[in-house]
């Protein structure tokens, strides 16, 4: 009898990840709309409009590690090539993605195609990369913010937003930095699990 997987991310992590990833995604709409300039840009994201009203506007930024993301306001995608991870902006429940499947560029969430649960050790594994690596650039772009436009910029986005934030707008980035951290952590404990056990 095969031995069950455990999930890819734990309900608390995915819960917790969940309330700052959508803070995230509100606070780059603001960025876009920033009175110094679209921050995105500012940065070295590349945008691509869609081409009627429908849809919404894809950044896409390279990553140092190799591969791309694809932000949108309704989620984020981490391309390496041969994998594709997509986030969703409710559940932050990590999917994987045929990329060769799917029709570029993408303005729509329909327009990712099929999507499926990661199934294999290995599958779950270089999701979880994905995931570090998503929180990692979150970080590092609220401390881009913070540094460039100042704290002020961050506390006028969190102000402008009716949900009550799930910390405070000089607190964002380590919020991410502490997800990356706790998502690295899993890879010990499934290391653990799935071990053999000596001298049994």
């Amino acid at each position: 009898m095969a031995t069950a997987l455990p999930p890819t991310l734990p309900m608390d992590l995915r819960r917790d990840a969940e309330r700052i990833f959508d803070l995230s995604l509100w606070c780059l709409g603001r960025d876009v709309l920033c009175p110094e300039g679209n921050l995105l840009l500012r940065r070295g994201l590349t945008r691509e409009r869609p081409p009627g009203e429908q849809g919404h506007s894809v950044y896409t930024v390279p990553l140092p590690g190799g591969g791309i993301l694809k932000l949108w306001g309704f989620g984020v995608l981490w391309d390496a090539g041969a994998e594709a991870v997509y986030l969703a902006r409710d559940g932050f429940t990590p999917r994987m993605v045929d990329v060769a499947s799917v029709s570029w560029p993408v303005f729509q969430v329909e327009g990712l195609g099929a999507m499926n649960e990661p199934r294999t050790f290995e599958a779950r594994r270089d999701t979880r990369v994905a995931v570090v690596t998503m929180a990692e650039w979150f970080a590092r772009h609220e401390e881009w913010v913070a540094t460039h436009v100042g704290h002020a910029w961050r506390e006028a986005c969190f102000a402008e937003r009716r949900k009550a934030p799930p910390v405070h707008a000089d607190e964002l980035a380590a919020a991410w930095w502490r997800l990356a951290v706790r998502v690295r952590a899993l890879e010990f404990v499934v290391n653990d699990c799935t071990a053999p056990t000596v001298g049994a």
